[in-house]
């Protein structure tokens, strides 16, 4: 490789880990706008979407889904059962399990944040078929990603 093959490879433009390290962070710094009237940061959102989704929800279930090491989803779960969203509760056939329910506030909740998405689309002024293009893109790069990663752990 050449010198000034090098010095392209390492500008910090040419870089798509920091392309997606910015657009998480502005996408995140966009939404909280949205998310303040509902009392929720981003990753709270997050996870209330999937509570949304299945209403009962396995805690490593959840973990996993949201890929939050159990450790973050923890206190997490603590503020949105303190705001009224959830409950947990141990599970009665495996006490060493818990499980996430949506509440009669998160329900209500479920019903009024749908303005977020909404409002968010009209602001980005995205062409569904770009999003949707979009969406398959990022998915496929997880994978890859995933699957280097279970490839390195493999290695050790």
């Amino acid at each position: 490789m050449n010198d000034d093959v090098k010095k392209e490879v390492l500008k910090l433009d040419n870089q798509l880990c920091f392309r997606l390290y910015q657009v998480s962070r502005n996408m995140t710094r966009f939404y909280q706008p949205f998310l303040e009237k509902f009392n929720l940061t981003y990753p709270q959102y997050i996870v209330m979407l999937v509570v949304f989704e299945h209403e009962n929800i396995d805690f490593k279930a959840l973990s996993d889904k949201v890929d939050l090491r159990t450790g973050t989803l923890t206190p997490m779960l603590k503020k949105l059962e303190e705001i009224g969203y959830i409950n947990r509760e141990v599970n009665r056939d495996d006490r060493r399990k818990m499980t996430v329910r949506i509440t009669e506030k998160g329900k209500i909740l479920n019903e009024e944040i749908l303005e977020v998405p909404i409002s968010m689309y009209g602001e980005l002024e995205m062409k569904q078929s770009s999003y949707h293009t979009m969406v398959k893109e990022l998915d496929s790069l997880l994978i890859n990603l995933k699957d280097g990663i279970n490839k390195k752990e493999n290695e050790k």
